[in-house]
């Protein structure tokens, strides 16, 4: 598949979601995105999950690019399993707790009445669904993330 990104602003960030193999030309994509729309001072976070496949070329690329930019690679959050292959030195990958993701489920532990019943409008204050009218994501806190700071050098 070839490599797509979709990307959209959101409290001064800027979220990126990747799609299709990783390598020396779709780093170069990524690099020309964040160039372009980076809002200095901002957090990037860019989602692996659709991400297939790594090329080593790509994280390669992506860590010489981003010595040109004037991006630091401690505004960089890679999302998913994928992101211990791409990120590049100085940046941080986020991964989902499974325990959480089973919890969110209702694997192991019976439904409340309230969460049996819900349909949700997109107004909860804490809106577990995905359907909230609030484009923004949690904290890692609230997401129970597991934050891995990537080595430098």
């Amino acid at each position: 598949m070839e490599f797509q990104m979709r990307f959209r602003h959101s409290h001064g960030n800027l979220h990126i979601e990747t799609m299709g193999g990783f390598d020396g030309s779709a780093a170069e994509k990524l690099l020309q995105l964040v160039r372009r729309e980076y809002p200095a001072g901002g957090r990037i976070f860019i989602d692996t999950a659709g991400v297939d496949s790594v090329h080593p070329s790509g994280r390669h690329a992506l860590n010489a690019g981003l010595g040109v930019t004037l991006v630091p690679a401690s505004s960089l959050f890679f999302r998913g399993e994928k992101g211990f292959q791409m990120a590049p030195d100085g940046s941080r990958v986020l991964v989902v707790n499974p325990e959480f993701l089973k919890d969110r489920a209702g694997e192991g532990a019976e439904k409340s009445t309230h969460q049996k019943k819900h349909k949700c409008c997109g107004n909860c204050a804490h809106c577990t669904c995905r359907h909230h009218k609030h484009d923004d994501y949690r904290g890692a806190e609230e997401m129970r993330m597991t934050v891995w700071r990537h080595p430098v050098g």
